[in-house]
């Protein structure tokens, strides 16, 4: 992906070489943070991490980390089983048909990634229709309302529905957005994350109608609630320069196709060669983007995401802003995202904030712990939310306030 600016100031913490006699030190002993061997840090950082001490914020971190990495294997076969129970109540039609089934030896055996299978998320929610009137406007405030979608869809539904429907295979997104919802199923994307080996980024992309749309929609996946190695970035402390723009989380950056490690990377902007065997989601999202505008010339971009999805969803167009891709920047609407973690530093949220071409919108639930995360306690985790904050407070009774505001409402944000 990209790499300029990056080797300037970085601070990486390396919960897997962490041992339980690190875990004690940094509760009782709270040496220099940057004295620890899983700690890596430039050297900007190092001076200006030079008298901070480890603490219990950062002690408790590693420690779930740990705990986390621990229970992998267990927990994702878990996620497995449980998801695949419930497809076989579901594809069955309910417990007693279940039985009954199995009774008369007709039952029906679930598939993984067809149309019909759904992901633990997906049997929470089962809904895949879209609740239709009340315009956009009512709720945010985007920066051109006449974007020129059917009056009849609720918009703010479309981009949580779209948000949810993103946990899903893809054979079942394209499936709910051909047919439930009459839109035009542009691209799923599997992405490769060269920090953890693996495809751990999913988007897909979608428009209004086939011909002439007035919008091209991305939704981001979020935090499987069976994965690891999600929750480990979630709560993840490590971050990375963007220059000017200020300090951003790591893992995100990762998990949008950043592939060198600190000390490997070169101080000018480049774009890693793809593969299309694991393809980076930066850079084929972008470049799907550009290939969409070039046939709906005058489409507005709106990218949402729950949860980690969220914070792909901010991070996206941050990175664009930071590229210079000019031509996608001048066609980007707005951001909502849904229970999404912290992404950077107060410098990088007043960076965005001063930027007049888009629009941030956050939707927190009451109690919901990711949009709490990383914490924002001083002096080692300096994360800060930024954007239009929209809280419910219970029973979604409504909050439109500014994040700064919002933090009066709710405790340790």
């Amino acid at each position: 992906m990209v790499s300029k600016g990056f080797s300037d100031e970085y601070l990486i913490f390396h919960h897997e070489m962490i041992g339980f006699l690190d875990i004690l030190s940094l509760i009782f002993l709270r040496r220099k943070l940057t004295s620890y061997k899983f700690v890596e840090a430039s050297n900007a950082t190092s001076l200006k991490f030079n008298n901070v001490r480890a603490d219990w914020v950062s002690a408790l971190i590693l420690l779930l980390q740990k705990f986390l990495g621990f229970i992998k294997k267990p927990l994702k076969f878990t996620g497995i089983a449980v998801e695949y129970l419930l497809n076989l109540v579901s594809i069955n039609g309910g417990i007693w048909s279940l039985i009954k089934n199995l009774a008369t030896f007709s039952v029906k055996w679930p598939t993984p990634n067809s149309k019909e299978y759904r992901s633990f998320i997906g049997h929470i929610d089962g809904r895949t229709e879209l609740h239709r009137s009340v315009p956009v406007s009512i709720y945010f405030q985007l920066a051109d309302p006449e974007i020129g979608l059917n009056e009849d869809i609720n918009h703010t539904d479309l981009f949580a529905m779209a948000a949810k429907l993103a946990y899903e295979n893809e054979a079942y997104i394209r499936e709910v957005v051909t047919e439930s919802w009459k839109m035009n199923f542009v691209a799923y994307f599997d992405c490769w994350n060269e920090s953890l080996q693996a495809k751990t980024t999913q988007a897909f992309m979608f428009t209004d109608k086939l011909l002439n749309t007035p919008l091209i929609i991305i939704a981001f996946r979020g935090t499987q609630p069976f994965d690891a190695d999600d929750w480990s970035t979630d709560i993840d402390l490590s971050f990375l320069s963007l220059g000017k723009m200020g300090n951003v989380h790591a893992g995100f950056l990762h998990a949008l196709g950043f592939k060198s490690s600190p000390t490997k990377r070169s101080t000018e902007l480049e774009d890693q060669t793809q593969d299309l065997v694991r393809p980076l989601a930066y850079n084929t999202i972008r470049d799907s983007l550009k290939a969409q505008l070039l046939v709906h010339q005058n489409a507005k971009i709106i990218i949402t995401g729950h949860s980690l999805g969220g914070a792909l969803a901010v991070l996206f167009p941050a990175l664009l802003e930071y590229n210079q891709e000019t031509t996608l920047l001048n066609s980007m609407q707005a951001v909502f995202t849904f229970g999404q973690p912290r992404v950077g530093d107060e410098t990088f949220a007043k960076y965005m904030e001063s930027t007049a071409w888009l629009n941030y919108n956050r939707m927190v639930y009451r109690f919901d712990i990711v949009p709490r995360i990383p914490p924002d306690y001083s002096p080692i985790s300096l994360f800060k939310h930024f954007g239009n904050c929209y809280y419910y407070d219970g029973w979604y009774k409504f909050e439109n306030r500014r994040w700064r505001t919002c933090q009066t409402l709710i405790t340790w944000t």
